[in-house]
Formats: C-alpha cells, structure tokens, sequence
C-alpha cells in the first residue's frame, strides 16, 4: 500500500508540473499584453489576471487565453462553460481601463 500511495502522489506532482509548464506561456503573454497597454509590473498584471479568474470563477489560465486571444484577435479555445462564464462577466472591461 505504502509503495502504491507514493506512486500516485509521485503521478500527481508530475502531471500538475507538466500542467504548470503547459499553462505558463499563455499566462506570460497574457501578463505582457497588459503590461504593455497599461504600463503595468508583471506583479500588477498577475494580480489582474488573478481578480478576473476569481470574479469570473474561471481558471487563470483560460483568462489567460481570452486575452491572449484578444490581443491577437483569434477566437480562443476553452470549454463552454468557461466560455459563457467569461461572455457574462464584465472582465473586458478591465482589458482596456486603467487602475
């Protein structure tokens, strides 16, 4: 039993490390687009992306990819519900605004 436990935890940290590694570019881009259309820190930017993903209760990297997406003008791929959660919410609105 032991050895099985360690294994699944083992499986676990890998596949959430591998998840980390995967969202992280698309967050970045995400956090440099508003650091350049608001002259944030990365710092003010994450915490922008943070506040959008707990409003919305979206997970950060499909924020993430939405304004990605809207920088680039390319319809982002996400589950439908995130979708309609992020179509409903108001969050643009903090896209294009200042602090």
């Amino acid at each position: 039993m032991g050895i099985d436990n360690d294994s699944n935890a083992v499986a676990l940290e890998r596949d959430q490390l591998r998840d980390a590694l995967d969202t992280q570019p698309v967050i970045e881009q995400a956090k440099g687009m508003f650091m350049l259309i608001h002259g944030w820190s990365t710092d003010e930017a994450f915490t922008a992306l943070r506040e959008i993903s707990q409003h919305a209760n979206v997970k950060l990297r499909d924020v993430a990819t939405v304004v990605d997406a809207a920088g680039s003008r390319v319809e982002p791929n996400l589950p439908d519900l995130a979708r309609t959660i992020l179509d409903d919410q108001a969050w643009t609105h903090a896209l294009f605004t200042q602090r």
